[in-house]
């Protein structure tokens, strides 16, 4: 599959679904678990039960929905009672909170925590106002401490993740998306993002009754569609193409669709009806580059040496960082005997994948050392290199929010 798809590890971003041959973890997380992660993280206070009529609960889950005026209301009911002003202390913390404002929410929720009945509630919108400020071991501290004394305390786990995710300790955040898959069932979310993570990593198998999951919580969830492409491509992974030809049934017509629908049939032997999807999702997208290398894959099994050259060198031209494309242009060239051609494409191949083997290697190390800002760095440096902007943020901001040390000029380069 493409380069693009070799994003065996690292958002899932922003759209890093295409997985590399060889086996090379480390590139495809980015914008996708990140905006994931975010909304996760946002949508928080869902865990203490349903609106009722008493305001501060009222107060609550407005605020929670940012209906601040309607949060502000109950907030002056609760002021009317005299024996709820710790209660409308709170709830004023929580609006002064969802206003933007942490630091004196912060000040607001350190004067309530202590109040048994509150305790949990504080101790994870302090942790959230920490997390607001890029605080991550505050955060950890506030949250860990909530759940000491609620396990499960859903919204802490939340919170948690998206911590734990940001500062690139992938093991911590899985076990707090576990975890809050499992206290709140009606959210889809943690599971979907659990099957990106296992996804990224080549755990196909593993990434698949996640996505299973997060489909039968929501079906008509948002991003659906992406949700069963995302199902789909495990699934062919796992040589599953007849279930992935089921899963994608419902979705529309989409390049990406197109292009697990033509592998699927590949896979299956009807070349005909594969090279048709190819053929539509080329004309919608002439650049998609797993459309491309699938048509030039098809076009070398034929023998069509020269036509999958001069698709391959189109898509070369648009994605010039691929690995697969090199290699299999590599390919083409040695099988008309365009020796010095081959070893051009096959040097540029060469870089591409040892470059790409390191960044696998430092996020395999990123994981295993959450707080090493020299890893994250350098990780920040090798995908600017690989002309990957969106993940060099991802590493970036992963540094910032470790507690600073004593780096080297050239690390920052």
């Amino acid at each position: 599959m493409t380069d693009a798809k070799w994003g065996a590890a690292s958002e899932g971003h922003g759209e890093r679904r295409r997985l590399l041959r060889p086996r090379i973890i480390g590139f495809g997380l980015g914008l996708t678990v990140c905006c994931i992660l975010a909304g996760l993280a946002v949508w928080t206070w869902t865990s203490w039960g349903e609106p009722s009529g008493d305001p501060l609960e009222r107060g609550w889950q407005a605020a929670a929905n940012g209906d601040l005026a309607k949060a502000s209301q109950c907030l002056t009911e609760l002021k009317q009672q005299p024996n709820r002003q710790v209660h409308a202390k709170f709830l004023r913390a929580v609006l002064i909170l969802k206003r933007g404002f942490p630091y004196p929410a912060l000040s607001e929720f350190e004067q309530i925590k202590d109040d048994p009945k509150l305790r949990v509630r504080a101790l994870t919108s302090i942790g959230e106002a920490w997390y607001r400020l890029g605080r991550h071991y505050e955060v950890k501290a506030a949250l860990e401490e909530a759940l000491k004394h609620d396990p499960e305390a859903v919204d802490a786990h939340r919170w948690l993740a998206a911590s734990y995710y940001d500062l690139g300790a992938i093991h911590e955040a899985v076990h707090h998306l576990k975890r809050t898959a499992e206290l709140d069932l009606a959210d889809q979310r943690p599971s979907r993002l659990l099957g990106l993570i296992h996804k990224d990593y080549e755990r196909y198998e593993e990434a698949i009754p996640h996505y299973v999951e997060s489909l039968s919580r929501k079906d008509d969830q948002p991003d659906w569609i992406q949700v069963r492409q995302e199902l789909a491509a495990c699934q062919v992974k796992a040589r599953r193409h007849r279930d992935a030809l089921a899963t994608l049934a419902s979705c529309p017509d989409s390049p990406g669709v197109l292009v697990l629908r033509a592998e699927c049939h590949q896979a299956i032997g009807e070349i005909r009806l594969s090279k048709t999807e190819i053929d539509k999702a080329l004309a919608t997208d002439p650049d998609n580059l797993d459309g491309l290398l699938l048509q030039a894959t098809m076009l070398l099994e034929e023998k069509r040496h020269d036509e999958a050259i001069e698709v391959l060198q189109r898509a070369a031209h648009k994605h010039p960082q691929d690995y697969t494309v090199h290699f299999k242009l590599a390919q083409a060239h040695a099988q008309l005997n365009h020796a010095a051609e081959a070893a051009a494409e096959q040097k540029i191949a060469d870089r591409i994948r040892d470059v790409r083997r390191v960044f696998a290697e430092l996020h395999e190390a990123a994981w295993n050392n959450p707080e090493d800002i020299r890893i994250r760095l350098r990780l920040a440096q090798l995908a600017k290199e690989l002309g990957r902007p969106d993940l060099e943020d991802v590493w970036l901001k992963s540094a910032a929010a470790l507690r600073p040390v004593a780096v080297e000029p050239s690390e920052v380069e």
